[in-house]
């Protein structure tokens, strides 16, 4: 095709195409096999994937079927149709692995719920490749027990992914252990020196903003703030909640989301002197006076017990999953949308998860991103280890 078509057209087609298309293609000729493998076609096909205004948005629902995990795929519309569901290979020694963050359409799992196994694993379920982590530096064989807190993204500017972890050693007293994992290194790099004086809550979810991951923590004067790691800059930083969200109540929960690429968070509560639950939107990143209340509802009124939120959609609609395992969608309003789906029956309450994928179907981010290491072209294609390898490893890790 290159005796036809300049090298730029050439990249302008392939870089449109979904990425088990472009897979095929680096069969074709070696030098297709080199273009799509570099750094440089990677990080284009990923921002025209982000850019493109066609893309569907997609939402990756996790529960738990029997004694396994399973993941499906849904369009993010008014259908809410199913797409597709990806086998899980990995078997967890805590019931199911937590999901630490999603990226580019790659998932990085953590096993550590309960019991220290220092298991953690980035996943892309499109084209099911995984890569297992090394075990960090601190472990519970030299240091004994421990709270630790994760968080995953993405540094667009060394085109790397990279695996936070902060480890409190003292039950949260004294600064925590701090370190850092990249994906073009493939080790943990000691960064206590960055620590700072606050105790992130283990149960968080993390929100993955303009380039750093966002925690709530809790200061050392116990008011409740957000902590983030800079991907890019790797420096933490801190950011005030919305005024009401600040004190430390214990009726009333927090949850950092990201609705609309921007930071928001979700409180609320069953009890206490405001049973309910609202939104805050960041309407202008790292402005603080930029928070905007963009809801706040009466769940009392529908008496199914036990609520979690767990996202807010394109169009406003907070997603919550009840006691019963019913996914039920509300309008701003507090009105009753509709009922998405009844789960009851896998017996995944309190265990669902539910992730913004908005390019997972189109990027080309299969673990390919090694290459940036300078490692040999295979590793992309042929070296890093499939679904089923890493499940077989896990397995030999725990005996």
């Amino acid at each position: 095709m290159a005796d036809f078509f300049s090298e730029e057209i050439v990249i302008n087609i392939l870089r449109r195409l979904p990425v088990k298309a472009l897979l095929r293609c680096t069969s074709v000729c070696k030098s297709w096999y080199i273009l799509i493998t570099s750094p440089e076609f990677i990080s284009s096909h990923l921002n025209f994937a982000a850019d493109s205004k066609k893309r569907t948005p997609f939402l990756l629902l996790r529960r738990r079927v029997r004694n396994s995990e399973r993941y499906d795929l849904y369009s993010d519309n008014e259908s809410f149709a199913r797409i597709s569901t990806f086998e899980f290979p990995f078997r967890s020694t805590n019931s199911w692995f937590t999901i630490v963050g999603s990226c580019n359409g790659l998932l990085c799992l953590s096993d550590d719920r309960l019991y220290y196994m220092h298991t953690v694993i980035l996943w892309n379920p499109c084209i099911k490749k995984s890569v297992l982590l090394p075990k960090p530096n601190l472990i519970y064989s030299s240091y004994g027990s421990f709270m630790q807190t994760l968080g995953f993204g993405f540094d667009p500017t060394a085109s790397d992914y990279k695996v936070i972890r902060i480890t409190y050693v003292d039950c949260g007293r004294g600064l925590p252990q701090v370190e850092l994992y990249r994906l073009s290194t493939g080790v943990w790099q000691d960064l206590s020196f960055l620590a700072l004086e606050y105790v992130i809550y283990n149960r968080c979810r993390q929100a993955y903003v303009n380039g750093a991951t966002h925690w709530i923590a809790r200061s050392t004067d116990c008011y409740d703030l957000i902590v983030l790691f800079d991907m890019c800059g790797e420096v933490f930083q801190e950011m005030m909640l919305p005024v009401t969200l600040v004190d430390n109540d214990s009726t009333r929960s927090k949850d950092l989301v990201v609705y609309k690429e921007s930071l928001a968070v979700i409180a609320w509560s069953v009890s206490g002197p405001e049973p309910g639950l609202v939104a805050w939107v960041m309407n202008e990143y790292g402005v603080e006076s930029s928070w905007t209340k963009h809801f706040n509802i009466d769940l009392h009124e529908f008496g199914r017990g036990y609520v979690r939120p767990l996202w807010i959609r394109k169009h406003g609609e907070v997603i919550t999953v009840w006691q019963d395992g019913s996914l039920i969608a509300y309008d701003h309003d507090g009105a009753e949308v509709k009922d998405l789906e009844s789960m009851a029956q896998d017996l995944c309450r309190p265990m669902i998860v539910i992730l913004s994928v908005p390019v997972a179907m189109e990027v080309i981010v299969s673990m390919g991103l090694r290459v940036i290491t300078k490692m040999a072209m295979g590793v992309m294609l042929g070296c890093l280890r499939d679904s089923e390898a890493s499940s077989q490893k896990l397995q030999s890790n725990k005996g």
